[in-house]
């Protein structure tokens, strides 16, 4: 967008002798570009990027934004020899080597701080606190933010009239319980909050509260819905889940230094946590095509976030439990039961500016609730059964929960093995091996320590309970 700039002496960059010929001067073109607010930002001690700020935004861009506006602003004057000259010798005029002449200026960060977030709209700046939530005129904000940031919408007083459209979806994927409602809260709140403790960081995984282990997939859940949501105050990177190419040297080429939210949507049953937990804790390598690396680090990178028809496997253990945080979306909405189906209309586009507003309300609601909370667990639903379903089978587990198998007392695997195959007999081709495999899993899954042993020619399996285990350390 062109700015007004007054025609003046020191914004003269050329000449025209009495000939008639134009000459640009190189100096005060450079002089011109950059007290129009154009000038380079240091990336790193080796490599920088071109930006325009205006008095409190900043965007960055490339070096046609330059020229288009060069050309604009000598149209405007009408000086068209100037403008046909400028033509002639843009390339060398606005060139790297010429724009390094630059002035330098520091790279924005507009972070928020870790008890506060900023939500900027076309007319007002709100920051957000654990107590209160204060507005601002936009233009009176101190120091530069992105102009990303902005959200492409007026804010208007802050009062809710009745709870928005998204509120209620929320409570509805909540299961309509008051308790999983608040840690869903604190979800939304915490990827909206633009401020990374890399000590402290963790995936955010959306999965069906009941999954379905026959291959079919349960869509239309709610999952992606959410993260479109945020999407509206955030910047938000959505990457295919089915089509993750880890080896890829550009696989993050659609992060951008301003990116809040990386969504990986609908992860395929293959897919492990393991893949991110680089990027979860040392920081982000984002590499485009044609252009220099650039690291991201834990502090400054975005929050991730996953949604996935299956449970999300890992590593396993502490390492990987600290890692996530995951929340099972109840089944109130499926492909044939939508939201607009629930109230009426479509998400977004069907909203007047009061449900805009009570929408806006309602996300800064959830991050005043995270700021207070902290990043609250909602307690497992069919989260640990459905885990080990995925590593073991339905009918192992079914066998499990039919009490055949006893605790604290040793038992030989062969009956076990033979309990099972009676029960399922299209399970007849079962080694004992995987047996083994699968008991000492359904051991971990629920707490349970696993001990074997061997007797003469028999082989036998103690599951020794925690109490049992809490009286032998009494004695």
């Amino acid at each position: 967008m062109l700015k007004e700039v007054k025609t003046s002496d020191n914004l003269k960059f050329w000449t025209i002798d009495d000939k008639g010929k134009v000459t640009i001067i190189q100096s005060k073109l450079i002089e011109f570009i950059s007290k129009s607010g154009f000038a380079k930002a240091e990336t790193s001690s080796t490599d920088y990027l071109l930006v325009q700020q205006s008095s409190n935004t900043v965007r960055e861009i490339a070096d046609h934004a330059i020229v288009d506006f060069v050309k604009a602003y000598l149209i405007k004057i009408k000086m068209l020899d100037v403008y046909e000259a400028f033509i002639r010798g843009s390339s060398g005029y606005i060139s790297k080597a010429k724009l390094r002449f630059l002035n330098t200026v520091e790279m924005v960060n507009d972070k928020d701080e870790f008890d506060s977030s900023w939500f900027h709209f076309q007319n007002l700046s709100c920051q957000v606190g654990k107590k209160s939530t204060r507005s601002i005129l936009r233009e009176d904000i101190e120091g530069k933010i992105w102009e990303s940031r902005i959200i492409q919408r007026e804010c208007f007083p802050l009062l809710a009239q009745h709870p928005s459209q998204f509120q209620i979806f929320c409570y509805n994927l909540s299961g309509k319980n008051k308790d999983r409602f608040l840690a869903l809260k604190t979800l939304v709140g915490y990827l909206l909050h633009r401020n990374q403790d890399p000590g402290n960081a963790r995936a955010i995984i959306f999965i069906d509260e009941n999954i379905s282990f026959d291959g079919t997939a349960n869509g239309g859940t709610g999952k992606s819905l959410l993260l479109s949501a945020i999407g509206k105050c955030r910047e938000v990177s959505v990457m295919d889940g089915k089509n993750i190419k880890s080896n890829s040297w550009f696989k993050n080429q659609r992060i951008n230094r301003t990116t809040d939210v990386i969504f990986y949507d609908d992860v395929n049953k293959d897919f492990s946590l393991e893949t991110l937990y680089s990027m979860i804790t040392t920081g982000i390598t984002v590499e485009k095509k044609y252009q220099a690396e650039v690291y991201i680090s834990p502090s400054d990178a975005p929050k991730i976030c996953i949604s996935s028809n299956h449970i999300v496997g890992g590593t396993g253990g502490s390492t990987d439990i600290r890692r996530r945080c995951e929340f099972e979306v109840s089944n109130h909405y499926s492909e044939s039961y939508t939201p607009a189906d629930d109230f009426g209309n479509y998400f977004f586009e069907g909203w007047d500016d009061q449900e805009w507003n009570n929408f806006y309300a309602f996300m800064m609601h959830c991050v005043q609730i995270y700021l207070r909370n902290g990043l609250i667990h909602a307690k497992p639903i069919n989260l640990k059964k459905n885990g080990l379903i995925n590593i073991t089978s339905e009918d192992f587990v079914m066998f499990m929960e039919m009490g055949l198998v006893e605790l604290n007392q040793w038992i030989s695997k062969d009956i076990v093995l033979k309990l099972f195959i009676e029960e399922f007999i299209y399970w007849n081709n079962m080694s004992p091996h995987k047996m083994t495999k699968w008991m000492k899993a359904y051991a971990k899954h629920n707490g349970i320590i696993y001990e074997d042993r061997k007797v003469g020619e028999r082989y036998e399996f103690y599951l020794k309970s925690i109490k049992e285990e809490l009286s032998d350390e009494e004695e």
